[in-house]
C-alpha cells in the first residue's frame, strides 16, 4: 500500500516536472518572440518618422514651387497649351 502511494507520488512529480519544463521552454520562446516584436516595432517607428519627414519635406517643396508659379503668374492651362 505504501509502495503504491510512493510510486503514484513519484509519477505525479515526474509529470509536474515535465509540465514545468514545457512551460519554461514556452516562456523562453515567447520571450524571444517578444524581443523580436519590440525590435520590429522600433524599426517600424523609425521608418514611420522617416516617411513623415520625407512627406513634410516634399510638401514644403511643392508649396514653394506653387508660390513661385503664383509669383510668376503662370497658369497651368497656358503651360499645357
Amino acid at each position: 500500500m505504501e509502495a503504491r502511494k510512493i510510486q503514484r507520488l513519484e509519477r505525479d512529480i515526474e509529470r509536474l516536472l515535465e509540465h514545468v519544463r514545457r512551460t519554461s521552454e514556452r516562456q523562453s520562446q515567447l520571450s524571444a518572440a517578444l524581443v523580436k516584436s519590440r525590435e520590429e516595432v522600433e524599426r517600424l517607428r523609425g521608418e514611420l518618422q522617416k516617411f513623415k519627414a520625407e512627406r513634410s519635406d516634399t510638401k514644403r517643396r511643392v508649396d514653394a514651387l506653387l508660390r513661385e508659379f503664383e509669383h510668376l503668374d503662370l497658369r497651368l492651362d497656358a503651360v499645357e497649351a
